[in-house]
C-alpha cells in the first residue's frame, strides 16, 4: 500500500461518466451547422484532450472549418445539459468519502466552468482542494503545468501525489510530474493505448483504490 498526501483525478472518464451529455452537445452543435450527427461511440473517441479539439475533430471531414463557432454552439447546448445523464461512476461518492481525510483535486482538461456546475448539481464541490480546468492554465493536459500548480497550492511533493486517470493523456501528464499514476479500465481511453502508456497500476472499480493507498 502506497502512503500519499494529495489525490488528484481526472474528471470524464475516470470520477464521472459525462459521455451521454457530451456527446449529445456535439450533435446539437452539428446540427445547428447543418451537419449530421455522429455516433457516441465515434464522439467517445474525441474525449479528453479539450472543447476545442473535440470539435475540431467532429468537423473533420465535413467541409466546415468554423471551429469557433462550433466551439461556441457546443459550450452553449453543453451549458444547458451539463446533468442529463451525467453522474459518478460506481463508488465515485464512496471514494470521495474514503479519501476525506487527504487532500483531493481535479486536473481536467474540460473547461472548468463546467467542471465546477456539474461537481456543484452533484452537490460535491465542497469535496476538493482545488480544482484546474483546461482553460485554467495556458497549456493543457499531457503538459504538467495544471498538475504542477496543485501541487504547488496544496504544498504537496510529487512523490506524495497520486494522479486517476483514463487515457495515454493522463499518463503523460503524471510522468512528466513525476507523481504515481493510476489508471481506470472503463473510461474514455482504449485498451491497448493505455498500455502502450504503461502506468504504475490500473483499476476496474474506483472502489479498488482503497487497497491501494493511504
Amino acid at each position: 500500500m502506497r502512503k500519499i498526501s494529495l489525490i488528484v483525478y481526472d474528471f470524464d472518464g475516470t470520477l464521472v461518466d459525462t459521455l451521454f451529455d457530451i456527446a449529445d452537445s456535439v450533435n446539437l452543435a452539428l446540427a445547428d451547422l447543418s451537419l449530421s450527427p455522429l455516433p457516441r461511440k465515434t464522439i467517445r473517441k474525441y474525449v479528453g484532450k479539450g472543447v476545442e479539439n473535440l470539435m475540431a475533430q467532429a468537423l473533420d471531414s465535413t467541409g466546415c472549418t468554423d471551429i469557433p463557432k462550433a466551439v461556441a454552439l457546443f459550450k452553449k447546448h453543453y451549458s444547458e445539459n451539463l446533468i442529463t445523464h451525467t453522474d459518478f461512476y460506481p463508488h465515485g461518492r464512496e471514494i470521495l468519502e474514503h479519501f476525506k481525510n487527504k487532500k483531493q483535486a481535479i486536473c481536467s482538461n474540460k473547461p472548468e466552468e463546467f467542471v465546477r456546475h456539474i461537481l456543484q448539481s452533484l452537490n460535491s464541490l465542497q469535496v476538493f482542494d482545488a480544482i484546474i480546468g483546461g482553460d485554467s492554465v495556458k497549456a493543457k493536459k499531457p503538459d504538467p503545468e495544471g498538475l504542477n500548480l496543485i501541487m504547488k497550492q496544496l504544498n504537496v511533493s510529487s512523490d506524495e501525489t497520486v494522479l486517476i486517470g483514463d487515457s495515454p493523456v493522463d499518463i503523460e501528464t503524471g510522468k512528466q510530474a513525476g507523481v504515481h499514476t493510476c489508471v481506470v479500465n472503463y473510461g474514455l481511453g482504449f485498451a491497448e493505448e493505455i498500455a502502450a502508456a504503461k502506468p504504475d497500476c490500473c483499476i476496474d472499480c474506483l472502489s479498488e483504490l482503497k487497497g491501494m493507498f493511504s
